[in-house]
Order: structure tokens, then C-alpha cells, then sequence
């Protein structure tokens, strides 16, 4: 049971809009957290409340003594019940006049709401990086300028191809965590970067030719939306504190685990997996195997060279 702030009445909530003694409005006011216009209502609502609060006080004792007393009250009391009525009628045209505003301002924020629902945030984010990109072409990574995406002083990064490739799927698989689907699509991507899509394989000279914007790109979009976990940069990391030894490397990024080499299907396509343990490019089947000509060894130091050259 709740009850009315000016008489302590007791109601329940839902099922009472105006309090049965002294008549106050019990609907409650709209979350000022949206609007400016919710915030002053609020505050001006408090200041009537604190005066209702002690008219009914003074009301109170005014009834009291005329019940005492059998009689009517003195002139002067007359006079003082008669402003109190006044002051009652008064307050309750303003507070109608308060509760149609707030019922206003309700709609509108349930317009807004109902408008804003099903926008998809990231896809509209996705969208302006393109256009950003078309309309600003300097916007292209480079790691000789402050456009260097790992810099704490980098102005704002936009994924973007010097070929032609479109990463807003890439983008909204990582961001939804189907890391399996986007790792499949990252070696998709690759492919077409390198117009390799019928061979299905990179080879050697493939790999030191790729278009370095959308190396910079891939890197970027999987360690961002990692958090850090995944992405080449964190690769060429762990293969520097290895010393270049890809066994080694397979071990602490968990392709290899107690000396077994996984299968594609075995990996731990989550944020739990090891440091670096995607995006597995370089392998298809097992990081032993390699694809097409060239074995995972040799594409995974290639992959890894060619991204510390350009970060160097």
C-alpha cells in the first residue's frame, strides 16, 4: 500500500488517481531523466506539493476545532477557511492542467520511442564510415600520419578498401559475436582482395601483395569489436615473443594444444579463446596443413610480416 504524500491516505497503486480525502492527483509524473520539460515539472510539482502539505495541516486543525466547538469558527477563521477553499480550488484547476501536460509529454515520448525502436544504431554507424570514406579519401589508413588506428593520439578510424571490398557484414558478424561466421568471412574477404576467389588459396607473392588499407582494416574491425582478444596485431605480437617459431606460436595462440593440432571445427570461436587465436588465416583444415601451395607456416609468417612492415 502506498500512500498520498499530502494526507497520508492509503492507496493502492494503479487503481487510485486521486486521493479519496484530500483529492490530491496520485498518477505518477513522467521520468524526468528524458526531458528538460519532465525535470520542471518535477520541480514545480515538489513546490505545490510542500504547500498542499501544510494547508492540509492547517485545514486539519481548523476541522478539528469546529468539531470541539459545535459551532462556527471565529470571523477570523471564517476567513482563513474560506482562502484555504479558495487556495484548494486553485490548486486543483492547476494541478489538471499539470496531469493533461503530463499525459502530453507522455505521448510525445512514447512517439519517439516508438520511432526509435527499431533503428539499427551500428548499421547507421556502418553507413556513415562509407560515406565518410567516399567523401573524405584521406580518411585511408596510413601509418606514417596520425591516421594510424593504434595511435593514442589517431583521429577517428573508418575501415576502409583500396579495393573495392564492402566490411559491413564482417562488421555485424563480429559485433553479434558469430566469430566462426566471421572468421569464414575474413578468409572470404581475403580472396576477393586478392582476386583469388576461384583458386580459393593465397599464395606466397599473393600475401606480400595484398592491398595493405584492407589488412589495416581487417586487423582493425576484429580487434576492435574483441576488445583486443583477436586480430593480427595481437598476432604479430605473441610471433615476436616467440621469435618467429610457429609451433611455438600455434601453442600459445591454442592451434596446438598438448601437442595435437586442432581441426578448423575445434577451435574456440569465443572471447575465452587464447590471445590470437583468430582470425586463422593461412589454414582452412589444420594449422599443420596449410592451404592450396603453401603450407600454414609459410602463410601465417608471410601474413605476419607484411602487417609489422606496415606498422613499422
Amino acid at each position: 500500500m502506498l500512500q498520498c504524500p499530502v494526507c497520508d491516505t492509503e492507496y493502492m497503486e494503479g487503481e487510485t488517481q486521486r486521493c479519496s480525502v484530500c483529492g490530491w492527483d496520485l498518477i505518477p509524473p513522467p521520468d524526468s531523466k528524458y526531458s528538460k520539460v519532465g525535470k520542471a515539472f518535477l520541480e514545480k510539482q515538489k513546490v505545490q506539493l510542500d504547500w498542499a502539505r501544510k494547508m492540509w495541516v492547517r485545514y486539519q486543525a481548523i476541522a478539528q476545532e469546529m468539531q470541539h466547538s459545535n459551532s462556527m469558527p471565529p470571523r477570523g477563521d471564517r476567513a482563513d477557511l474560506s482562502e484555504l477553499n479558495w487556495r484548494f480550488d486553485q490548486l486543483k484547476a492547476e494541478l489538471d492542467q499539470a496531469k493533461e501536460e503530463r499525459r502530453y509529454l507522455q505521448s510525445q515520448l512514447d512517439w519517439v520511442m516508438a520511432r526509435l525502436d527499431p533503428i539499427d544504431f551500428e548499421q547507421m554507424q556502418q553507413v556513415l564510415w562509407q560515406l565518410s570514406a567516399q567523401f573524405n579519401p584521406d580518411a585511408t589508413p596510413d601509418y606514417s600520419t596520425t591516421t594510424d588506428p593504434y595511435s593514442a593520439t589517431s583521429e577517428t578510424y573508418y575501415p576502409t578498401s583500396e579495393v573495392g571490398i564492402d566490411y559491413n557484414n564482417l562488421m555485424k558478424l563480429l559485433s553479434k559475436g558469430k566469430w566462426k561466421k566471421a572468421d569464414e568471412e575474413t578468409w572470404a574477404l581475403m580472396l576477393k582482395a586478392s582476386d583469388r576467389e576461384e583458386e580459393g588459396w593465397l599464395s606466397v607473392e599473393d600475401i606480400h601483395a595484398f592491398p595493405p588499407t584492407d589488412l589495416i582494416a581487417i586487423d582493425w574491425v576484429w580487434e576492435e569489436y574483441s576488445y583486443g582478444q583477436f586480430g593480427f596485431n595481437i598476432q604479430q605480437q605473441i610471433w615476436e615473443s616467440v621469435e618467429g617459431d610457429y609451433t611455438a606460436f600455434c601453442d600459445r595462440v591454442g592451434w596446438r594444444v598438448q601437442g595435437n593440432w586442432l581441426y578448423y571445427d575445434e577451435l574456440r570461436f569465443s572471447l575465452d579463446a587464447p590471445a590470437g587465436h583468430l582470425p586463422a588465416i593461412g589454414w582452412r583444415k589444420r594449422p599443420c596443413y596449410g592451404v592450396g601451395k603453401v603450407t600454414a607456416q609459410e602463410s601465417v609468417t608471410g601474413l605476419l610480416q607484411l602487417f609489422n612492415a606496415l606498422r613499422s
